[in-house]
């Protein structure tokens, strides 16, 4: 008898594509088995409309195999139909042995949905009737998905420590060494990373090895791995931060700001960033281009309280006042504010010969700012005309903290 199935599949391998009249004779002709590994070929070469034609085909004679029904449901779920994705899941009961893998697939989809409660509820639920490791493998993914990775490290370190070191052909090793970096454990990360072994790891497990050693202090190995991606053209947006940072710390401003410029290019809508290349280019005096920065993240994100702070000191250095005014009072009623607004909002209505405004705008903030050198400098020629008591308790504090500075020294009555 014509196996029709097998037909479809050599077709597909000559390129040749159009195969519903013998789709139409595998469904008429071809075993329930044969029609389900033809759908599992189906899928894995990217022809999902004709495997879930196959299947929903098949569930109409036969809506109890558990197999169909999983098939489905996990196309369901890819559609992003999650409601008729629950539906097939819910007909596997527990007695099957697809079980574990249907709850699985429900638990991801109360996640992709919000439902993070419901989505540990049913992994921990199936911890209590299964030893089965992938269950605890998916809870850890679950966990570091919700960057709770403290508790997906222990885990994997859980399972390792049972004897898994591989599930699904995923190196335990490299994902406890990921889950140990995110949660800050740099140290040990590290070290398992090295059991994996530097030719083992993908460019993101690179990346996170790259930034434990950054975070261990080992600059100069962390900038030998994030090289090593870049010119491999694997480079991540954090490989591009952190090497800006490792060149803040080296002083080579020149090679830091090539750096931003290139991870601005990697990631256009990245505020961090847009924001920390406005930054240094505010640093270089170059005021028109981190305004320019500063202005694209203020308007992407009107709560980036950083990026307006800067953009008002900016033209405080421009000496543009009504701008600082203008753009503090745009903002000193949001939800959450910078107390540097004050500071900087003060200081424009001091430059604008508005005394009472700007003395009223540093009192605000002069407890916030007790500590900060600046602040008590900028406070002292604040009040020096008004009240000198107060300009002289500022000037007093500020000496406490840079008794060197023999020119402000010279105020002191």
């Amino acid at each position: 008898m014509a196996n029709y199935s097998k037909q479809i599949l050599q077709n597909i391998a000559d390129s040749k594509f159009n195969n519903q009249n013998l789709i139409n004779k595998a469904l008429a002709n071809d075993s329930e088995n044969e029609l389900i590994d033809l759908t599992e070929s189906l899928i894995s070469q990217g022809f999902i409309d004709d495997a879930k034609s196959i299947l929903e085909n098949l569930n109409e004679k036969d809506n109890k195999n558990d197999q169909i029904n999983l098939d489905l449901a996990e196309i369901y779920l890819d559609e992003g139909n999650d409601d008729q994705a629950l539906d097939y899941l819910d007909k596997i009961e527990q007695k099957s042995s697809l079980y574990l893998s249907a709850q699985i697939d429900k638990a991801d989809l109360y996640e992709s949905e919000g439902l993070t409660e419901s989505a540990e509820g049913v992994l921990l639920d199936l911890q209590n009737i299964s030893s089965d490791p992938i269950v605890r493998f998916a809870l850890a993914e679950f966990y570091d998905a919700e960057g709770e990775n403290g508790k997906s490290a222990q885990l994997y370190d859980y399972l390792i420590n049972q004897g898994h070191e591989l599930i699904n052909k995923i190196n335990l090793h490299a994902r406890l060494a990921m889950a140990l970096a995110s949660n800050g454990e740099f140290e040990e990360s590290i070290t398992e990373f090295q059991k994996v072994g530097l030719k083992n790891l993908s460019s993101k497990e690179i990346s996170s090895l790259a930034q434990a050693y950054f975070q261990s202090g080992d600059r100069e190995k962390s900038q030998q791995l994030i090289e090593e991606n870049i010119d491999h053209q694997e480079a991540s947006l954090d490989d591009y931060l952190n090497l800006a940072s490792i060149y803040e710390k080296q002083g080579n401003s020149k090679e830091q700001l090539r750096t931003l410029q290139l991870a601005k290019s990697f990631d256009p809508f990245n505020l961090l960033a847009r924001f920390k290349l406005a930054l240094l280019q505010s640093d270089f005096g170059d005021y028109t281009a981190s305004n320019k920065e500063l202005h694209f993240i203020i308007k992407k994100d009107p709560s980036q309280t950083n990026a307006i702070s800067l953009l008002a000191y900016n033209f405080l250095q421009e000496k543009e006042y009504d701008q600082t005014i203008s753009l503090i009072n745009r903002h000193i009623e949001d939800d959450e504010i910078d107390q540097h607004y004050l500071w900087y909002l003060g200081l424009a209505y001091f430059n604008s010969d508005q005394q009472k405004q700007a003395e009223k705008s540093f009192e605000r903030v002069d407890e916030y700012f007790s500590e900060e050198p600046s602040f008590l400098k900028d406070a002292f020629f604040v009040f020096k005309t008004t009240n000198i008591e107060r300009a002289q308790n500022y000037l007093k504090k500020y000496l406490q903290i840079v008794p060197e500075d023999f020119e402000m020294e010279s105020y002191l009555l």
